[in-house]
């Protein structure tokens, strides 16, 4: 009994010990860097819009998600595009003072199923004007005195060569699509691919585990692959590993885009970033604006597929 009580005795001295020679650190959190950061889409038979915004401090308390997007959102002088010798003007554009279609198809390209009441987000965007196949866009936009400029493509189409649903999980019928894709040859390819589940009521979301991607590995060959459903953190609640499985019977829309180097360059380095955590190395994100601008003009050349989940032996 008494070696026992000597040995809690000890370990409990030993607690006491350490404790008395920890020290209390004061780190001093570095500022975030104050730049104006872009978030520009044109796609073909859609719309051109540009979110504008302010970085911050990754640091800095936040109420809700749409408190920090419209705390951060930047009112731009003038934002308009450039091609084949003619000048659109995006004007400034608000969700209230657009018609109930029109709110639901912005949002739904913005990523948001719905917005807080008496809350409104306002972009740069041009309903009357949709990106064209095979065109080059240069954006250019005056914001706070300075002009950024970036330039992006809507190349060609490339449509999946067939697509079919996998039970991956016999026991509650989940599962994933696979696709198969026959790369272009003879030119550098890049790929970005979104999904939209009509049964389950999600939007248009990139898919989970890196959207875009790229040739190298398989020029001028045909793949297959596996894809699963995205999510978008300003408006899924969606928890559980069956969340990111397609069930059998739903309705999914595949939307298959090419991009330019420039874009797959954002997107990658921004995948590459999103999966470290705020203490490790940090890692640049790319960018195709000049003068210090940050974010992607982005150009997509899209093919849609509307596919129901159907296990075939």
């Amino acid at each position: 009994m008494m070696k026992n009580l000597t040995i809690v005795l000890s370990v409990l001295f030993g607690i006491i010990g350490f404790a008395s020679c920890e020290k209390v650190l004061d780190v001093n959190l570095p500022e975030g860097v104050n730049g104006i950061v872009f978030e520009g889409n044109i796609e073909n038979g859609m719309f051109p819009y540009v979110i504008i915004s302010r970085s911050s401090n990754y640091f800095d308390p936040i109420e809700t998600a749409a408190d920090a997007i419209l705390n951060s959102l930047v009112e731009a002088d003038s934002v308009f595009i450039e091609f084949d010798g003619n000048r659109v003007e995006l004007p400034k554009i608000c969700l209230l003072d657009l018609t109930e279609e029109q709110q639901e198809l912005a949002l739904e390209l913005l990523g948001f199923e719905s917005f807080p009441p008496g809350l409104d987000l306002c972009i740069n965007a041009n309903l009357t004007m949709v990106g064209e196949l095979g065109k080059t866009y240069t954006m250019k936009a005056y914001v706070e005195g300075e002009l950024y400029t970036a330039t992006t493509t809507i190349g060609n189409q490339v449509a999946f060569d067939s697509i079919w649903y996998k039970d991956e999980l016999p026991l509650d019928s989940n599962g994933s699509i696979w696709v198969s894709l026959s790369d272009p040859i003879q030119t550098t390819d890049y790929y970005y691919v979104w999904t939209e589940n009509l049964t389950q009521n999600r939007g248009m979301r990139p898919i989970d585990g890196g959207p875009s991607f790229g040739d190298r590995l398989f020029a001028g060959e045909t793949i297959s692959f596996s894809i699963y459903q995205g999510s978008n953190l300003a408006s899924d609640n969606g928890t559980g590993e069956e969340y990111w499985w397609f069930r059998e019977g739903d309705t999914v829309v595949v939307k298959l885009g090419t991009i330019d180097q420039g874009v797959y360059e954002f997107w990658e380095s921004v995948d590459a970033a999103s999966n470290l955590n705020p203490f490790s190395s940090p890692t640049p994100v790319f960018s195709n604006f000049d003068n210090g601008g940050r974010g992607v003009w982005a150009g997509y050349a899209t093919t849609l597929d509307t596919f129901v989940c159907v296990k075939y032996e």
